[in-house]
Order: structure tokens, then C-alpha cells, then sequence
């Protein structure tokens, strides 16, 4: 049964579907669902998470077209510009959900506020959800006041943690999904062959 399971898992993965479990489709909410470093491969399956789990709150750590780094490419503005406009349009035509945009390195403020209807462009910091709080930022730091979780991407390291009270998510891992009645944190992986959409290999120095 769990080989059937493994194999079931490992095919949605590959036609880029998610795999939902019972228990995240059941889960009491409110959902926060965190992504980061999104390359446009993986957008669909973005998308379909969200259809299925219906989040709240949705937070982006930045980089939302992952594979175009236009922070040493400013000549592909035009191409980013057609990837950022399908991911915000995607996003924000869940009207269920509250999204907020905390721009990475290879993201352009001009382009994101010209395109976003009903999402929040952050700087990086504090932010309270539900009475859940938070710091969110494009690069991993350690804050000075403790919040309930700390998300982050562009980076492989560090990981997933847990500080004293503090649990840190890092939106490159995975699609981080955190049931705010319970404090209960999810992860579902990202498709195959999305850090090569990234241009990056786990162990290396993020872009």
C-alpha cells in the first residue's frame, strides 16, 4: 500500500500535480499557504494547489519568476514582465485568498505594482495574521523580536527549523502550508525538476 501510494505521489509529481492528503484537505484554517523562488514552470501546479487547499492568506519570499534572473539580466524585463503578469493574475483571481508580495532580487517593484490588483507589496519584516505573528523577508535573518514563524526563501539553507518558539519555514524547500487554528505546519513538494527550472542545485549558493 505504501509502495502504491509512493508511486501514485511520484506520478502527479511528474504531470505537475499536487498531492493533497486527507488531512490537509480537511484542515480547520485559517490556511497560510508560503511560496518562493517560483519559476514559470511550476506555476500551474501553484495553482492547483490553491484551487484544492483555498488559503486564506497566500505570502510570496520573492522571486516570482524564478527563472529569469533579472537582477544580472535587466535585458529580459519584457520576458519577465509576461511571466509575473500570469503568476499575479493566477493568484489574484482567488478572491478567498489575501496575498502579500515580499519582493527577492530578481523581482522589479515598478512591474509587480503596475500588475497587482488586490496583493500587498512588503518590505521585509513584521507582519500579524489571524493573531499569528510573523517576519517575512526574501533572505533568511534572524530577528531580534520573536514572532510564531519566520519565512524566507532564496536560499537552500537554512532549513526548515524550530527556534525556542519560532518556526522557520524556507519557501525554496517546499510549498509551506500552516494551519493557523493549530499552528500546524504542511510541506508539499515542489514538482521535479524545479530548482533546474531555477537554475540551481541543491547545495549551491542560491540566486
Amino acid at each position: 500500500m505504501k509502495f502504491t501510494k509512493t508511486i501514485y505521489k511520484l506520478l502527479l509529481k511528474l504531470f505537475n500535480y499536487p498531492y493533497i492528503s486527507e488531512e490537509l484537505r480537511n484542515l480547520e484554517g485559517p490556511i497560510v499557504l508560503h511560496i518562493s523562488d517560483t519559476p514559470m514552470d511550476i506555476y500551474n501546479f501553484i495553482f492547483r494547489t490553491i484551487n484544492i487547499l483555498k488559503p486564506q492568506f497566500i505570502i510570496h519570499t520573492g522571486d516570482m519568476v524564478d527563472n529569469i534572473k533579472l537582477g544580472i539580466n535587466r535585458n529580459k524585463i519584457d520576458s519577465y514582465y509576461k511571466g509575473v503578469t500570469k503568476l499575479i493574475k493566477g493568484l489574484e483571481k482567488n478572491e478567498y485568498s489575501k496575498i502579500y508580495y515580499v519582493l527577492g532580487n530578481h523581482d522589479d517593484y515598478e512591474t509587480v505594482s503596475q500588475l497587482s490588483k488586490r496583493g500587498i507589496i512588503l518590505e521585509e519584516g513584521a507582519l500579524v495574521i489571524d493573531n499569528c505573528t510573523f517576519t517575512v523577508g526574501h533572505y533568511y535573518k534572524e530577528y531580534p523580536n520573536k514572532t510564531n514563524f519566520n519565512l524566507y526563501g532564496h536560499h537552500f539553507e537554512p532549513n526548515h527549523y524550530k527556534k525556542e518558539d519560532t518556526i522557520g519555514l524556507n519557501g525554496l524547500l517546499s510549498i509551506n502550508v500552516i494551519d493557523l487554528s493549530t499552528k500546524k505546519v504542511f510541506h508539499i513538494e515542489y514538482p521535479i525538476g524545479t530548482n533546474k527550472s531555477r537554475g540551481m542545485e541543491l547545495k549551491r549558493i542560491g540566486l
